[in-house]
């Protein structure tokens, strides 16, 4: 991850994001990093709005999924807003990280082989089975890649990548 015109994320190890200027941008909300996460870790970026809805809020009311979801999309939205380029993009049925404007760790072999951090390293979502499980095998498969020291596209893309948007 280099360059200073895109966004930064940093997900293994401590989370941080950085926009394209070198300011650090605070994201605060759990979900926001975890949602950043979801999508970073999506082959294309992209991911069904159900799919979310259901990793990170899979124990509310489908209507108190969407408006939280929303709510995130929002939040990142605010704080991203000071860039000319946007980082989160959605439509009705799908959310998509910009892969254009942004330089993620875990899509890099070499940072994920050099790294000791753990992926959303003190993220865990109380009550959504369905998140911490997907985190869990997250963690593991990028720790084997990382021991392999062999890490390549395929590999993480077979991972990272269920349940894309057609």
């Amino acid at each position: 991850m280099n360059g200073t015109s895109r966004y930064q994320l940093r997900l293994l190890g401590a989370f941080q994001l950085t926009a394209p200027n070198g300011q650090r941008i605070d994201v605060t909300s759990k979900k926001g990093i975890a949602l950043l996460g979801l999508l970073a870790s999506a082959n294309s970026g992209e991911r069904w709005r159900a799919w979310i809805q259901a990793k990170l809020w899979g124990s509310r009311e489908l209507r108190q999924a969407q408006a939280s979801l929303r709510r995130e999309l929002h939040g990142l939205r605010r704080l991203t807003a000071d860039a000319s380029v946007s980082l989160v993009e959605a439509t009705s049925r799908t959310v998509r990280l910009n892969l254009q404007a942004i330089d993620v760790d875990i899509r890099s072999r070499e940072v994920i082989a050099r790294s000791s951090g753990e992926f959303l390293e003190g993220i865990d979502i109380a009550g959504e089975e369905s998140f911490e499980e997907w985190l869990r095998e997250m963690r593991i498969s990028l720790a084997d890649l990382a021991n392999e020291g062999a890490v390549n596209d395929t590999s993480f893309n077979s991972v990272a990548a269920p349940q894309q948007p057609n």
